[in-house]
């Protein structure tokens, strides 16, 4: 998975003269939590809603009208912006990403193409992508298997016994669990096969963890 295949195009940007007033505004209208900052087209750092929010915050609470003055007319997004900050390349891998972004304690990571802001990769986006795995608000079933032994030969043989059962299977995927390393096999499927898919479970003697209702955006 290369990043500029997961990035988030065209980000919203703003100059770094914008006034910190102004840019709490834009924060509200784009409802985004970061936005980067570009000064006649070249890359200067981002700047993160909850810092705004946090400098209006201790302004108000000094009840110093002066201070209160300096932030409605002086203070500006250069002023806390993120300077040169941890980026990511175009041809970076998803997983080098999310490394870097754990390893720097960063949840926004610019996408550089050479010196030219190309993307955004945050970890929003990959709690979207999350999201689309479990097929939430798709109306399906998830199902979650231990495997044992040969993950592949096992992964294969569930696959064929859910489809001799007529299962339309919306995706898969696999996940290893924290405590034991064990590989899980998640199946997603439409929500009209679930009378189907037990049976076959049970019968096989597959290790049945969990099974998840996915619909309206709500898990039951």
């Amino acid at each position: 998975m290369i990043v500029k295949n997961w990035m988030r195009k065209n980000p919203d940007i703003i100059p770094s003269d914008l006034s910190a007033k102004a840019a709490i505004q834009e924060f509200e209208t784009k409802k985004v939590p970061f936005l980067a900052v570009v000064d006649d087209g070249r890359f200067k750092g981002f700047i993160a809603r909850r810092d705004l929010r946090e400098a209006a915050s201790w302004t108000i609470s000094t009840q110093d009208i002066f201070e209160i003055q300096y932030f409605n007319e002086k203070l500006k997004v250069r002023d806390i912006m993120v300077r040169k900050p941890v980026t990511l390349s175009i041809d970076d891998s998803v997983e080098n990403a999310i490394k870097k972004g754990s390893r720097f304690g960063r949840s926004f990571l610019p996408v550089m193409d050479g010196d030219r802001l190309v993307g955004t990769l945050s970890n929003r986006d990959f709690t979207q992508a999350l999201s689309q795995l479990l097929g939430e608000g798709e109306g399906v079933v998830g199902v979650t298997i231990e495997l044992n032994g040969d993950s592949k030969t096992t992964i294969k043989e569930i696959l064929e016994e859910f489809f001799a059962a007529d299962v339309k299977i919306n995706g898969f995927f696999t996940l290893k669990n924290p405590n034991n390393g064990a590989n899980r096999l998640i199946i997603r499927f439409d929500i009209k096969y679930l009378k189907k898919i037990t049976p076959v479970i049970k019968e096989k003697g597959y290790r049945l963890l969990e099974e998840a209702t996915y619909k309206d955006n709500n898990i039951s």
